[in-house]
């Protein structure tokens, strides 16, 4: 059983491969910031001691009020309260009016020290008191905010309960996260608007090379003055490969014209010395330079195929074409037993070269009066629309023949003498220069039809 290809992974874009690259350096910008502020609350414990207590009075201080009769009140929440409850060798608070009264507190005896007076206490007051246990940090806070001279203050021994770590994080945040964040993003978005406008240029390179005609020679890449110098010098690159692709073409163009230029004439000159000598032998001779003849012919129409996608074209009557490759080989085909019709169904003018259309309507033709036997009916038809129709009544051709039927040097009957295989190649390649189609079927009744359906732009329009 035949798996499946798998399909090739989609490559990334520059944008973002710069936005990936952006994101990963700020991101180790922000890692490293990370690890700053941990440092510098590493190697200074007082600062963090005092950020862990500060924050611990802010969180008391949230929760005082005023009461009725004027004095501050605290309400402070159970989940609040367990911390003190349950850590009672851990935490302990004070809160202290401007009077020296106590409002509420736990844990007192972790205070060992003597907590300033509330009419001459600092705006922060820091202590650490040694002790049998270990260090205990003290820190008394005014909030005159919430009422004159009110006073909390912070007993920490030890922290259970990561209060630093905590700390730590809304460090981490207030001065990381907050202003580089936001900061962050807008480099990004500033970036990636930069990158996508420099590579605009790149991008119209692009689609002007996705869709060079590789028929028509001359073609170029336009290098504008706006192009930045990697890419005028990316463009310039492809511009000289593709002027030497149209030397390569051109070299082979003139090379096959040439060869058979110079065959031609010797090929004339052994038919007539064949002409002259007669009987069999020279009359089989004369058959194989005929077919050798033809292929020179057909060599030479391929070079000049070739070379003609490069012409502008011109209007073109389908059904003028038609009857005249019909009146053209009228005579040959009563030479050779068959008839031959011509029928005008209303057929389109195009825009297209004509001797190449009438070159390629000739070989179908001409393939026909080979394949037909005697005495049959080979009929061109010219539309309706921009469609030919050349049909025979010979023996027909092979579906298993027709997948390679117009390649060069194939031939869709292997009994046929004579025929060259590059007929119908250059069938082919006429209406793939003119962006048209050729396609093959069965004649109802028997025979071939062959049909030629061009693009119907209609005839040039005179200018005004």
């Amino acid at each position: 059983m035949r798996m499946p290809s798998a399909r090739p992974a989609q490559r990334p874009s520059v944008t973002r491969l710069i936005t990936r690259r952006l994101i990963l350096a700020a991101g180790l910008l922000m890692v490293a910031q990370v690890v700053l502020v941990a440092m510098h609350y590493g190697w200074d414990g007082r600062r963090l001691g005092v950020r862990v207590a500060a924050n611990e009075a802010e969180r008391i201080a949230g929760h005082i009020g005023i009461g009725p009769e004027g004095r501050p009140v605290l309400a402070l929440p159970e989940e609040h309260v367990e911390r003190y409850r349950d850590h009672r060798a851990a935490y302990a608070f004070r809160v202290v009016d401007a009077d020296g009264a106590e409002v509420a507190g736990m844990n007192p005896d972790l205070f060992t020290v003597m907590l300033p007076e509330p009419a001459t206490a600092p705006d922060l007051f820091w202590r650490v008191v040694p002790g049998p246990q270990g260090e205990t940090r003290v820190l008394v806070q005014r909030f005159d905010r919430i009422a004159p001279g009110l006073l909390i203050a912070i007993a920490i021994a030890s922290d259970p309960d990561r209060l630093a770590w905590v700390a730590l994080l809304h460090e981490v945040v207030d001065h990381v996260a907050i202003p580089m964040v936001p900061l962050a993003l807008l480099l990004l978005a500033v970036n990636v608007y930069a990158v996508r406008r420099s590579l605009l240029p790149l991008a119209r390179a692009a689609g002007e090379a996705a869709v060079l005609d590789a028929r028509r020679g001359g073609l170029r890449l336009s290098a504008g003055d706006d192009l930045p110098r990697e890419v005028h010098a990316l463009v310039g690159a492809v511009n000289a490969a593709l002027g030497r692709a149209d030397e390569v073409l051109r070299f082979q163009r003139e090379f096959t014209a040439n060869v058979a230029h110079e065959l031609r004439t010797p090929l004339a000159v052994l038919l007539l010395q064949l002409d002259e000598i007669g009987g069999p032998a020279a009359e089989a001779a004369k058959s194989d330079i005929q077919a050798m003849s033809r292929l020179v012919d057909q060599l030479l129409r391929v070079a000049q195929i070739e070379g003609m996608s490069a012409e502008p074209p011109t209007d073109v009557d389908l059904a003028e074409v038609g009857r005249g490759v019909v009146q053209q080989l009228a005579p040959i085909a009563l030479d050779r037993g068959r008839e031959t019709e011509f029928r005008d169904q209303s057929a389109s003018i195009i825009q297209g070269h004509r001797d190449a259309i009438a070159g390629a309507v000739r070989n179908l033709v001409d393939n026909a009066l080979r394949a037909a036997p005697k005495g049959s009916l080979i009929t061109v038809s010219a539309g309706p629309g921009p469609v030919i129709e050349v049909c025979d009544q010979g023996p027909g051709i092979d579906p298993a023949l027709r997948r390679d039927l117009f390649d060069r040097f194939a031939q869709g009957d292997r009994r046929t003498r004579g025929s060259a295989g590059l007929g119908l190649a250059i069938v082919a390649k006429t209406m793939e220069i003119h962006d048209g189609s050729v396609t093959v079927a069965d004649r109802p009744g028997g025979g071939t039809l062959f049909r030629l359906v061009f693009p119907d732009q209609g005839p040039f329009s005179e200018p005004p």
